[in-house]
């Protein structure tokens, strides 16, 4: 039978192993978000950490659970590199943001039936970090009463794609007109392929 302390020890151990694995966890997510609150629930679950290991530190035992094993006091690293405070180790490189889309200049001419037979328009558009930073369209009717929507559509567009996540921009009605956005989104969509990292 084992010794009511070394089965506490175990416990307390355990506690830890999934405390320590929790911060982990928090901290890549919400680093990677880089949201205010990321900063706060990592404090938090630092701070869970670091009074557990208080009441443990008189006990220097090791004790395995999960394929983590912990050991010693309060300032050696868990087994995914990070400080048992939960925060990276100072010489460790932080990820960089990953994106869906890569960085750049993109065009492609969209297509879509109208009254009057199909139409098309040509957009080119510029990406940083997946988010639009600058478009352009250039109206190509087949006749004068498409000519005259794609001109309302022109008019009114920009505030609707512009620093906008290229992800999110779906468009419906534009000034008026709701044929053209048709032929926009299509034109988005290939330059969403086109950009796909």
């Amino acid at each position: 039978m084992e010794q009511p302390e070394l089965e506490l020890n175990k416990k307390v151990g355990i506690t830890l192993s999934v405390i320590v694995i929790c911060a982990v966890v928090f901290t890549i997510v919400f680093a990677e978000r880089k949201a205010p609150v990321a900063a706060a629930n990592a404090g938090t679950a630092a701070n869970a950490q670091a009074a557990a290991n208080n009441q443990n530190s008189a006990s220097n035992s090791s004790v395995q659970s999960s394929g983590v094993t912990t050991t010693g006091p309060a300032s050696e690293t868990n087994a995914g590199g990070m400080m048992s405070s939960g925060m990276p180790p100072a010489d460790m490189p932080k990820s960089p943001m990953m994106y869906a889309y890569k960085n750049g200049t993109y065009s492609a001419t969209g297509s879509y039936m109208s009254p009057g037979g199909e139409d098309q328009i040509s957009v080119t558009l510029t990406l940083k970090n997946d988010t639009i930073t600058d478009v352009s369209v250039t109206p190509a009717a087949g006749d004068r009463t498409s000519e005259r929507y794609q001109n309302r559509f022109i008019s009114g567009y920009k505030q609707y794609v512009i620093g906008k996540n290229i992800a999110d921009v779906q468009l419906t009605a534009v000034s008026g007109s709701s044929l053209t956005p048709i032929g926009f989104n299509d034109a988005l969509a290939q330059i969403k392929a086109q950009a796909k990292a």
